[in-house]
């Protein structure tokens, strides 16, 4: 499946417009994350189909617009599986253990840090968005075109060009900073995702918001699931409980915990989740002690649009990380 195009269509369509009014119309008091902004958390949203990611995508951009929010920095998940070429190639040889050291340890290079398109704005359906300078280090640099069909931002910033060309409203700055590895397969370090929060921190001034985006579950007949799909529940409310769980242990683990190893191993192998290579960063952010607030867990039903058999379930999540929370995690709903 090509996402960046799917995505775009759902956005273009005239019933995607009226979708994105009517997300918006119901976005105007939303006093949970006026609390959360005001507290400097950083909120994540999902990137599923318009239907089931644009009335949470919507809440945080209206709740952005009343914070005064002069310059969004979004974290943005780099899509393994939508890596162009040769940095496909790069990261089949990361995953090889067999792979020559030397090899794994260039390909790391290339495909670990974080990524900024190049350019000094972001065009979308409603108009474009301006991205705001910054000084590129070694760790966070340029795009040199692996961000070529990455799209877990792309809905974000049209709802948000939306939301301004529709009221009229000057447009925040955004630097969309998309998250590559971040674990050294080597070593296990998470030293990078360290460094990434370290250069994003000297970003962030008084009107700045860091929001991120993330699918914390993956699951099904098109994930690659058929073996435990006989093991879990079989009804959806069952297997929201299930997975609502695991993500509160993986963010527990990787935030309060610091046990980012573990956290990891369990975004890929229990959630498949596309957030595992950010989580470190927002630890780095955070700091110890940082805690999290789910305000909204669903799973959204993908097997009709990847054309499989059901079960096939992604997480449309919202989720408020904080610093210095002194409790690991806490679950509302919201």
């Amino acid at each position: 499946m090509n996402w960046k195009p799917y995505y775009r269509a759902e956005l273009v369509r005239p019933e995607g417009r009226e979708l994105i009014e009517g997300y918006f119309a119901e976005a105007d008091d939303d006093p949970k994350l006026d609390a959360a902004l005001a507290d400097r958390a950083i909120l994540s949203f999902p990137h599923t189909a318009l239907p089931y990611a644009g009335p949470l995508q919507a809440r945080v951009i209206a709740a952005l617009h009343r914070a005064g929010v002069e310059l969004i920095i979004a974290l943005g998940v780099l899509h393994t599986s939508a890596i162009p070429a040769p940095y496909a190639e790069r990261l089949e040889l990361l995953r090889d253990p067999a792979a020559p050291l030397e090899e794994r340890r260039a390909a790391f290079s290339q495909l670990s840090g974080a990524f900024i398109p190049r350019g000094g704005s972001i065009p979308t359906p409603f108009g474009s968005l301006t991205i705001a300078p910054v000084e590129f280090t070694e760790a966070v640099r340029p795009d040199s075109g692996i961000l070529k069909n990455e799209f877990s931002l792309d809905t974000f910033f049209s709802l948000l060009a939306f939301y301004c060309r529709t009221r009229a409203l000057p447009p925040p700055r955004v630097l969309p900073v998309y998250v590559g590895v971040t674990r050294d397969p080597e070593s296990g370090s998470f030293g990078v995702g360290e460094e990434i929060a370290r250069e994003l921190a000297g970003f962030i001034g008084p009107k700045t918001a860091v929001v991120t985006t993330g699918d914390l579950v993956h699951y099904g007949t098109g994930y690659g699931d058929e073996e435990r799909i006989s093991q879990l529940p079989q009804e959806k409310e069952g297997l929201e409980a299930y997975f609502r769980r695991e993500v509160e242990e993986v963010l527990a683990r990787g935030l309060g915990g610091r046990r980012l190893e573990e956290a990891f191993q369990m975004s890929q192998e229990v959630l498949k989740s596309d957030q595992r290579y950010i989580l470190p960063v927002l630890a780095g952010l955070l700091g110890p002690g940082a805690g999290y607030e789910i305000l909204h867990f669903e799973l959204s039903d993908y097997a009709g649009i990847l054309s499989v058999a059901p079960p096939c379930y992604v997480a449309s999540a919202l989720v408020g990380f904080r610093a210095g929370r002194t409790k690991s995690g806490v679950s509302s709903a919201c």
